[in-house]
């Protein structure tokens, strides 16, 4: 007779392990959905960096402006005045007449730099001579400022309206 009990209780205990092991199964499966489900959304809300193009949509920059990313570096190759009267957001003047010297004195070789002048020509021809000195990531903006304008990029310099100065100058003025 203990035999048969003896059997009942391994065959019951054995149930009981079985419906653990179902119950860890079905909640392992539960945890990794979460997993998969947050990492959905942590993919939507933290963006990911596409594909180094030799040639950038000025939308692309925005997009890895507005995300914040660090680690790029714009520049204007058109001359100082054209710079001085409006230029993208955070761009650096560097003509084209020194350009190489300029960047290998300024920048890392494995920069992000994006360029623009005053066409596109003059953008790719930026873009080569950085390229042929030495940088790793050089990428044209298609478009140049104008593009980066007409997808509404914020802008600086003297031609945005009265300085700061001219702004001061006329409240002394009027008093």
């Amino acid at each position: 007779m203990t035999t048969g009990t003896t059997d009942k209780a391994v065959e019951a205990t054995t149930d009981a392990a079985q419906s653990v092991l179902e119950t860890a199964k079905s909640a392992e499966k539960d945890v990794l959905d979460a997993v998969d489900s947050a990492q959905d959304a942590v993919g939507e809300v933290t963006p990911v960096p596409t594909e180094f193009k030799s040639v950038t949509s000025p939308t692309d920059i925005k997009k890895r402006l507005d995300w914040g990313e660090p680690a790029l570096t714009i520049i204007d190759v058109r001359d100082r005045d054209a710079f001085n009267q409006e230029r993208i957001m955070g761009a650096i003047a560097m003509p084209m007449s020194d350009l190489a010297n300029t960047a290998k004195q300024s920048l890392e070789f494995d920069r992000d730099i994006y360029v623009y002048g005053d066409g596109d020509s003059a953008t790719s021809s930026a873009a080569m001579k950085l390229h042929d000195a030495g940088f790793k990531k050089v990428s044209a903006i298609q478009g140049g400022l104008a593009g980066w304008k007409a997808i509404g990029g914020p802008v600086e310099g003297q031609g945005q309206g009265p300085s700061l100065y001219e702004s001061n100058k006329r409240s002394v003025l009027d008093q």
